[in-house]
């Protein structure tokens, strides 16, 4: 691969030229480079050896210390049950397999019709009179019927028992309040007499 020929690389711009060309390098602050060393606590450290001791256990181990072994199948044998659960499934599987079909007797399946009883008749027949009475039903029978409501008014004797409560409540809602006089109630606690200690004691024995 051959190398770019001077026209063929990128052009600088005029101003960027000329900016680098007339830069005062003694503008430039002199800055001084802080390396920060992060140090490992003392988890970390310990953490580290165990790894690095887990990988040199490894790396390092030798297989000619390790016992060969031959691994065991162990037969688990059917207890009494199983093998007698396995007989009977044989044997029925050997009685389906080699039944005889020319031992089964030909058969007529026979319909059964379940005739109605005679009180299902009646009831039969009383509805379908029914039915045929309200569908035949001729309108023009009918005779044309205004509706009275009537009025129920009160007797004598309930007028004065309203009359009586409404004075009730006039009295109740006009009563003076002022008229009541203060009264003290006095809660009298009866204490029991000699007979009835008498009588509380021999109940509890």
């Amino acid at each position: 691969m051959s190398s770019p020929k001077k026209e063929e690389l990128p052009k600088v711009s005029p101003a960027i030229k000329d900016e680098l060309v007339h830069f005062d390098s003694t503008k430039m602050k002199p800055t001084k480079t802080e390396e920060k060393l992060i140090l490992p606590t003392k988890e970390d450290v310990q953490k580290e050896k165990v790894h690095n001791s887990l990988l040199q256990n490894v790396e390092g181990f030798q297989r000619s210390k390790l016992n060969p072994t031959q691994p065991r199948e162990k037969i688990r044998l059917p207890s009494a049950e199983d093998v007698e659960l396995e007989k009977v499934h044989n044997s029925l599987l050997q009685d389906v397999e080699g039944f005889e079909r020319s031992l089964l007797s030909p058969t007529l399946p026979h319909e059964k019709i379940h005739l109605p009883s005679a009180e299902d008749v009646k009831q039969e027949k009383i509805h379908q009179s029914l039915v045929t009475g309200v569908e035949q039903f001729d309108k023009t029978s009918l005779h044309h019927a205004e509706t009275t409501e009537k009025s129920v008014l009160p007797n004598s004797q309930e007028i004065e028992k309203e009359k009586g409560q409404q004075q009730l409540l006039e009295g109740i809602k006009s009563y003076d309040t002022a008229q009541l006089k203060n009264a003290t109630t006095n809660l009298k606690n009866p204490l029991p007499t000699k007979d009835e200690i008498e009588q509380e004691k021999k109940s509890c024995k």
